[in-house]
């Protein structure tokens, strides 16, 4: 049977959304035109506007499919009243398969909308399904219940690491790598834990000495810099870049925030790109010094991998902004802009694969994957979800990381 012009149109219309998104998810929403996308479609520019009325129409479209299929993964949800562990591992793979089916629509949630869209786009990003919340409320409280993960367990911060968290397996990884391999790392750092004894781990061991004097070298950095003006600016451009996105900031953004002539600040910086880079740079040099003093303190495994939690918490409190700035990474590298930074998370993320080699291979650490993909998940856990996690307090949060990814929170064994 011939096909009708409606099915026509609706397969030519799935045919644009199908190579927008591709487009979206490799170059970026912002930088792709409409243009971009006719020709990825194999129209003209002029017949794609029969289609949809502008760029947003169609990340609109997008976004709204992703929703509509969390909102179906909650409805067909069907959890084992006698298994709740399995049954919340069951979800979360069913939630990061979708987030790794909906890469564009992810991006353009976490890092287009806060900074680049109009506030039709932002409106229907904020709109994230409420179910998929609710649902993780009930299957944490269900195992928390039945007593298979640890009832003291903080229900909030469990809810917002593993939405985070599992959600971002669509935008933070090499798909290439399997997305239940990446979600079942990521839940067995979470319920069976790393450490294989973390009876070692104290407020105030060595390597946790290390990061609390990193992080008054750090706030006595900020400080002294916010007396000069080069360090001013500097500070109203990373406030900017947080809260705007760096590809929707001006140099008049700046000036204007920082309380100078746009052309006075041209005898600071010779671009935004300049301030970008050197905001970035210096909180990877700081990072990654940090980690190296660390796992250089000659402590045992346990005890090092908990400082190295321990920096992570306090490091994304102490560079909140540049946390925010980095959601836009992909974008960032795509303007060469964020090299440096680059290096330095290669950097630390190799000094934390062989920390978790050295201790698989000494026994003190479980192996529950490659080093790589571990040291990759563990990074995950601290970052994805620190933008909920900032507003709880640090020690907190650090109890929960002690209960979570060393201890592990399951109370049986743990579905594979």
């Amino acid at each position: 049977m011939p096909k009708t012009p409606l099915a026509a149109r609706n397969r030519r219309r799935d045919e644009i959304l199908r190579a927008a998104a591709g487009l979206f998810a490799s170059d970026g929403y912002a930088s792709t035109s409409m243009r971009e996308v006719a020709a990825a479609s194999g129209i003209l520019p002029g017949s794609l506007y029969h289609h949809f009325e502008s760029k947003e129409a169609i990340a609109v479209e997008l976004v709204e499919e992703y929703h509509a299929d969390l909102v179906r993964v909650v409805r067909e949800s069907q959890p084992d009243p006698d298994d709740p562990l399995a049954s919340l591992y069951t979800f979360a793979r069913d939630i990061a398969n979708v987030s790794w089916g909906h890469q564009a629509a992810l991006a353009i949630s976490v890092f287009d909308a806060p900074g680049t869209a109009s506030s039709s786009l932002r409106t229907v990003v904020r709109t994230e399904p409420a179910s998929v919340d609710r649902y993780w409320r009930r299957l944490i409280s269900a195992a928390v219940a039945a007593e298979v993960i640890e009832p003291s367990v903080d229900g909030r911060i469990l809810r917002h690491v593993l939405n985070r968290t599992i959600v971002g397996v669509g935008l933070a990884w090499d798909h290439a790598i399997e997305s239940n391999a990446v979600t079942d790392c990521i839940l067995a750092l979470l319920f069976e834990g790393l450490a294989s004894s973390a009876d070692a781990c104290e407020d105030k061991s060595k390597p946790a000495r290390i990061v609390d004097e990193a992080r008054v070298r750090w706030a006595d950095q900020a400080a002294g810099e916010l007396t000069q003006r080069r360090g001013q600016i500097l500070d109203a451009a990373r406030t900017e870049f947080a809260q705007r996105g760096f590809d929707a900031t001006t140099v008049r953004d700046i000036a204007d925030a920082a309380g100078v002539k746009a052309s006075n600040l041209y005898r600071y910086f010779e671009s935004k790109d300049s301030m970008i880079r050197e905001i970035l740079g210096n909180f990877s040099e700081q990072l990654l010094a940090a980690y190296r003093d660390v796992i250089g303190a000659g402590s045992g495994t346990v005890q090092t991998v908990d400082a190295i939690l321990w920096l992570l918490n306090q490091a994304g409190r102490h560079f909140s902004r540049e946390v925010e700035i980095l959601q836009t990474f992909s974008r960032l590298m795509t303007l060469g802009v964020a090299d440096t930074y680059h290096e330095g998370a290669e950097a630390r993320l190799t000094l934390l694969s062989e920390l978790i080699a050295r201790g698989v291979a000494s026994g003190e650490l479980n192996q529950i994957a490659d080093p790589a993909l571990v040291a990759s998940c563990l990074r995950e856990i601290m970052w994805a979800p620190m933008r909920n996690l900032v507003h709880i307090s640090p020690q907190r949060v650090r109890q929960f990381h002690r209960q979570s990814v060393l201890s592990g929170l399951a109370r049986s064994s743990v579905p594979r």
